[in-house]
């Protein structure tokens, strides 16, 4: 049988992980030849490590790297490595990590970084340790998930727990009093047991149940407001709770006022995450705090370096964020016991060689080459840097009995193609690729040498590997325009004394009275701290690895944040001098030290090696990574749609792997690359892997197949219907306001209830007025001339209701039109049960004006257009209006809820910018609320909220009436489909 030829690109975790995927199958392995080509010597990308040969074999990262213990794919696949590896005699199991078990050490507490004000303008560093118990569970374990509603009922529950015992309870009876506190926690309980008494499948949530969920965490939320006083604030306990509450319930809002129960995570990703909780009701004092700043510094989330904007997409956050914290197995994170390059990427490659899986090191892959059609790989120019002598190149050696890579190649094992005899070692980049490999250039041809490619490089090498691609493909040039990344920086300190010793301990204890603590070291992580080094984890356990002998150092600790673009390894290492003295020397000082007031950081507590040259903050490690897969893949606001998913590249024979595809994690970290890998594996063979957590929710696709095919388009009504309907022409003023929803819902017949969403303040809901001149309005089958005569309406209009028979789908309910066409309030009456009422309009070209049939005014209007009319669906904010005036419309009839369409046709209508006053007075039973605004234009720079005033002009259609079923179950179809804006 002829075996279908794979090239993996890359030895990074996705590449990897998709070979191995291929390999450990006996009947995949029978069928598939694979082979990877990587630059340079080793394996890993940004995951890759390397010992220091002649410095004790110490271990060189190219950043902090630990693992989360929800990384459920990545410990399944890793332990069935390490088990392989002991089942075909590559490791026995009593030698150094020759289990998994010996391979990781859970960690169940995580600190964070307060900057805490003190008063008089005092800024204090006070840890924040904070507890997460081990559950028992083993990571890797999972065949599933927590589905969004799962995870916002965990959170319940946690944030209960945590106000009704423990050291949060403690802390805020005393900081708050009896009486707040129990305030405070009643809040929680009420929204707690609500949450928990509503359906497990998110699909069978009733209106009225969605809308008082949202209801009770607006609630909770005024309390914990209310209570984030200056006094209290400063009181540890009572500021972390408070702050702890405040976000958790922006959140839960959130998940609750979206579809994100039912959709899944990315229909969140239009918004920013600060953005997103600010909009759902987070006080500005708890988007400050290092909460919410140790979300970004955990994904480096600054996509032009550390002090400018932060920018992560609100869905990935969320999803990112509530795995590590609410879904791990076991514990939150879990730490390697050794380099990742001799955890990870060791046991990888013997496991795959003896699969017989090829390694090329020292081979680069330069470009992918497209057939004159475009659509096809046939061939991959690539470049050799080196030969390894005596037949394939060992890149392993041992360190402490353990097989290891080194930080440079074995020179004696290769010999250097011409191109790069002679060059300085540091010149060679044969790991670099900022910018195209140099070497010996040859051509990998499909059908000769490979029949797949499987494309694992980083993101950063795409350009120049990618050109042809992106040449004749939209969606990959969107892709590498939209998927950003951001260099980063790392240091490791050698210290001649423990943590302890630092006085770290001391302070630990002295701002965490109650929190337990672990015996022995506190093996530290923390982020939240003070550039250009914010994130620290006490990496101890890695000495008895490394090969310093009696003498060596005490403690190890790794530093790392995100870098701006430019930043030289001098100018890194001149900050982190001024950093040691300034931070740093802050919390590793003991007590006495601190008494004595800021004294800097003593630089004999890093370790000297008296064997290489230099002084101790010389030989501690330094590393600015620029460039291709050092750099690390970001999630920045809407990239996650313009991913491409590993078997969607869109030409033939290539499969994409890395933490860079849309995977279902979408996130920098192994857990993503490993769910590309798999599903680069199951693209290639066409054979089902395990993905846990590909999907957010378990969803019948083929709902949203079907929801795209169905509209509330008159064109798709069915015979005899489709030829009868009403049309017309229109043009008017259209804004939009809030109103406190308590008033809104008092409006809606009984049945119907607000649905919730980001466009309107916390406690708020959108209300909309059109004031309009129709013409040339009749039926579809009447002639032009039997028309209705021009009128003028001014209507008052209630968006995204919903009712408890349609479960999710939205609609608009028209709450009253004023009208001065006898003819069109019958008709609106008589067809559409509308509540049309006779009034005295006037309509010209900057004011609109109704009265009562008496003569009394109760609508007046005046506006100012401010630019010329453009094609509506060129401006920005065009999705945002369309949410607001393309929804169904929802009456009561004699017989029961009418469902309509009202189809604007704004794709293809005119607007442009308006502003004004509009004064409403209207006293008439079932009328319009009391309004006097002064109403904006429609911006350009559009944010996500309500859109400002806008004339239209517009044709228009109005689907027959009996035609309310089809309308509602297109409107109840659609609710699948993801809309953004």
């Amino acid at each position: 049988m002829t075996k279908t030829r794979v090239a993996v690109i890359g030895g990074g975790v996705g590449a990897i992980t998709a070979a191995y995927a291929i390999a450990r199958d006996p009947e995949l392995r029978a069928r598939h030849e694979i082979t990877v080509y990587q630059i340079g010597w080793r394996l890993g990308g940004k995951g890759a490590s390397g010992r220091q040969r002649d410095a004790h074999e110490r271990i060189l990262e190219h950043g902090l790297h630990v693992w989360g213990g929800f990384y459920d794919n990545a410990f399944r696949l890793l332990r069935d490595c390490y088990e392989r590896m002991n089942a075909l005699g590559l490791r026995d199991r009593a030698a150094p990590l020759g289990t998994m078990e010996a391979a990781f050490e859970p960690l169940d507490h995580l600190f964070l970084a307060e900057h805490v004000d003190m008063g008089e303008g005092r800024l204090e560093w006070r840890p924040w340790l904070i507890d997460l118990p081990t559950d028992g569970q083993r990571p890797g374990d999972a065949t599933s998930a927590p589905t969004p509603f799962e995870m916002f009922l965990k959170l319940l529950r946690i944030l209960v727990a945590f106000l009704e015992d423990g050291e949060f309870a403690v802390g805020l009876h005393a900081g708050l009093g009896p009486e707040r506190a129990r305030r405070l926690r009643g809040a929680h309980r009420d929204l707690h047991d609500h949450a928990h008494a509503m359906p497990r499948e998110p699909h069978r949530h009733g209106a009225r149940q969605s809308s008082l969920l949202v209801d009770l965490i607006e609630a909770a939320q005024g309390v914990v407001h209310e209570m984030q006083t200056p006094e209290a604030l400063r009181d540890d306990k009572v500021r972390r709770a408070l702050h702890l509450a405040d976000l958790s319930l922006a959140y839960a809002r959130g998940m609750a006022a979206s579809d994100a129960f039912v959709a899944g995570y990315d229909a969140l990703d239009q918004w920013e995450f600060t953005e997103f909780m600010r909009r759902h009701g987070a006080g500005e004092s708890a988007l400050g705090s290092v909460l919410l700043r140790g979300c970004y510094d955990f994904v480096f989330g600054f996509p032009h370096g550390p002090g400018l904007a932060a920018d992560v997409g609100a869905g990935t956050a969320i999803r990112a964020m509530s795995r590590l914290l609410l879904g791990y197995r076991g514990a939150i994170f879990q730490k390697m016991r050794a380099g990742m390059g001799d955890t990870i990427f060791a046991p990888y490659y013997l496991v795959l060689k003896a699969l017989g899986v090829k390694f090329r090191f020292f081979n680069a892959a330069r470009g992918l080459r497209l057939d004159p059609t475009g659509t096809r790989v046939v061939a991959i120019d690539m470049v050799r840097q080196a030969s390894p002598k005596g037949g394939d190149y060992d890149p392993l050696h041992t360190v402490e009995d353990l097989p290891c890579w080194p930080s440079e190649p074995f020179w004696d094992r290769i010999e250097l193609v011409d191109a790069l005899k002679g060059a300085k070692a540091e010149d060679l980049e044969l790991e670099g690729v900022a910018r195209p490999p140099r070497g010996h250039p040859y051509t990998l041809k499909a059908g000769e040498d490979f029949d797949e490619v499987i494309l694992g490089a980083s993101m950063g090498s795409l350009p120049y590997l990618t050109e042809d691609l992106a040449a004749v493909s939209q969606r990959w040039r969107r892709m590498l325009a939209s998927v950003k990344t951001v260099g980063t920086r790392a240091a490791q300190f050698w210290l001649t004394k423990d943590q302890d010793a630092l006085g770290w301990r001391e302070l630990v204890d002295r701002c965490n009275p109650d929190v337990r603590k672990p015996e022995g070291s506190l093996e530290t992580i923390m982020t939240g701290f003070g550039e250009p080094l914010d994130t620290w984890a006490d990496m101890s356990h890695l000495l008895p690895r490394e090969a310093w002998g009696p003498d060596g150092p005490k403690s190890i600790a790794y530093f790392c944040s995100p870098a701006r673009d430019g930043l030289t390894e001098e100018e890194f290492r001149r900050d982190v001098r001024a950093w040691l003295n300034e931070d740093l020397a802050v919390i590793w000082q003991d007590e006495r030290g601190r008494g004595r007031g800021h004294v800097g950081f003593d630089e004999s507590e890093l370790y000297l090696d008296a064997d290489r040259d230099g002084d101790a903050f010389a030989q501690q490690y330094f590393r600015v990574n620029e460039s291709g897969s050092e750099r690390y893949v970001l999630s920045v606001t809407n990239s996650v749609y313009h991913r491409l998913a590993p078997g969607e590249s869109g030409f033939e024979r290539l499969t994409l792997a890395g933490d860079w595809t849309r995977c279902g994690l979408n996130a920098g970290c192994v857990e993503a690359a490993t769910m590309s890998g798999l599903a680069a594996a199951e693209a290639v063979t066409g054979k089902p892997m395990l993905v846990v957590g590909a999907d957010d929710v378990a969803v019948d696709r083929s709902l949203a197949a079907q929801a795209m095919y169905r509209t509330a388009d008159v064109t798709s009504a069915r015979w005899p219907l489709s030829g009868f309907y009403a049309r017309g022409e229109m043009t008017g003023w259209f804004l939009f306001y809030q109103m406190p929803r308590a008033e809104v819902q008092a409006l809606l017949p009984e049945g119907m209830h607000l649905a919730h969403t980001p466009l309107a303040a916390r406690g708020a809901h959108p209300v909309g007025l059109s004031l309009c001149r129709y013409h040339d309005v009749r039926g579809s089958f009447v002639p032009d001339f039997l028309a209705m005569s021009p009128y003028g309406e001014a209507s008052f209009a209630i968006p995204f209701v919903r009712t408890e028979a349609t479960g999710r789908a939205r609609f608009l309910y028209p709450r009253r039109l004023y009208v001065n066409s006898e003819p069109a309030i019958a008709a609106g009456r008589l067809f559409y049960a509308m509540d049309k009422a006779r009034a005295e309009i006037q309509v010209e070209e900057r004011r609109f004006v109704a009265a009562t049939p008496a003569g009394k005014r109760f609508v007046e209007a005046e506006f100012v257009q401010h630019e010329d009319p453009a094609p509506l669906a060129r401006h920005p904010a065009f999705g945002t209006i369309a949410s607001l005036l393309d929804l169904p419309f929802v009456t009561d009839g004699r017989f029961g809820r009418l469902f309509n369409a009202f189809d604007m046709q704004l794709d293809h209508a005119w607007g442009a910018p308006a502003a004004g006053r509009v004064k409403v007075t209207d006293d008439q039973p079932g009328g319009f609320p009391h309004a006097e605004l002064e109403v904006a234009p429609l911006r350009p720079d559009h944010p996500h909220g309500l859109p400002g005033a806008v004339r239209i002009w517009c044709s228009w259609s109005l689907t027959n009436p009996l035609d309310s079923d089809r309308i509602r179950r297109a409107a109840e179809a659609q609710s699948w489909l993801r809309r953004t804006y």
